[in-house]
């Protein structure tokens, strides 16, 4: 007997839902839509409905998926009472996520996948999580690298001892808009908060949360949305981290530049690259890095984080696993590490 297949809605119908699909560079799928209408997506998901608020959103998505849609002008669920859904996916604006959410959870949807940030602040995060607890829920946070199974093998990795003790981590995040994102909040609403975040969610899932020692905001004008945001941690084993969120560039780039006391790791939106201690060539007596090429590291096919996410919720859904690689608490955490940022730097 074939397992039930997840009744699903998509709830924003933008860029991460399912324009980013249109993109001919990206590794498809690269959107929750892309997801669920691969193969594997239809195999395990039911898509019910799409939804936005813009009527010319939702035209769009139909052009583009054949499939349902409604427009809901005043982000009213209501009309969904009585429907079975097992899956609610919030692909809305950053500031409506939290509005959305306890709405699927009033209605009794029981998964609910969020795009990160997951609120607009550490308090909204936590009246979530005491409503989601109420119900029975279960949140996940679209933080796709923790599903990477390149990030994964790095993770795993440094906490066997095979790339030897860690001792620092340099998180860059920079973008090309001069003055990126909209205040939603007094904590702001700029590249820290939007893109930072994933930053900040993968130092939390390799290290756990760290002490912010210093912290520094740049703004064009007081109390506008910041260009750079700046800080320096450090966890209870002496691990220091850089955290450096900025505008202002002519280009895109994630990085995590990781040093241990034997090796260096770069993980970033361009590549992995591995280097190891061997006797230097340029120094006599020294020690120089090597780039080399681990034999078990997973091969680009096998890459895809957007899939990896989905196979978890399937099999929490069917009782499979309990586990759940980006929860909600862990974003209470990371929203907790951006608010003292903000604080710090006032």
């Amino acid at each position: 007997m074939k397992p039930t297949k997840i009744k699903t809605i998509l709830i924003g119908l933008g860029r991460i839902a399912s324009k980013l699909e249109l993109d001919p560079y990206r590794k498809k799928p690269c959107t929750h839509m892309g997801v669920l209408s691969s193969p594997w997506g239809k195999a395990h998901f039911e898509f019910l409905l799409g939804l936005d608020s813009k009527p010319v959103a939702c035209q769009s998505f139909e052009t583009q998926w054949k499939r349902k849609t409604k427009s809901i002008p005043d982000g009213s669920l209501r009309f969904l009472d009585g429907t079975s859904i097992d899956l609610a996916i919030i692909a809305t604006p950053s500031h409506t996520h939290e509005f959305y959410a306890k709405q699927c959870i009033q209605m009794g949807i029981k998964q609910i996948l969020i795009e990160k940030p997951v609120t607009m602040s550490v308090s909204g995060a936590k009246t979530l999580e005491s409503l989601r607890k109420k119900k029975n829920a279960k949140i996940w946070i679209n933080h796709e690298r923790r599903y990477h199974p390149s990030y994964f093998y790095v993770k795993n990795e440094l906490k066997k001892g095979n790339l030897g003790h860690l001792k620092s981590i340099r998180a860059s995040v920079f973008t090309s808009a001069k003055n990126p994102g909209i205040a939603f909040s007094k904590f702001g609403g700029g590249p820290l908060l939007h893109d930072g975040t994933h930053a900040v969610d993968l130092i939390h899932w390799l290290v756990e949360k760290p002490k912010l020692i210093q912290a520094k905001i740049e703004r064009p004008k007081k109390n506008s949305v910041e260009t750079r945001a700046f800080a320096y941690f450090q966890t209870k084993s002496q691990v220091e981290i850089i955290l450096d969120v900025s505008g202002g560039r002519d280009y895109f780039q994630f990085e995590l530049d990781i040093h241990t006391d034997s090796q260096r790791i770069i993980c970033s939106n361009d590549g992995f690259q591995f280097y190891r201690s061997v006797p230097s060539k340029l120094y006599q007596g020294f020690r120089s890095l090597e780039t080399y090429q681990p034999k078990d590291f997973p091969k680009p096919e096998s890459s895809n984080a957007f899939l990896g996410i989905y196979k978890e919720i399937k099999e929490v859904f069917h009782g499979e696993t309990t586990r759940m690689e980006a929860s909600l608490v862990d974003n209470i955490q990371i929203l907790e590490s951006i608010e003292s940022i903000y604080r710090q730097s006032k």
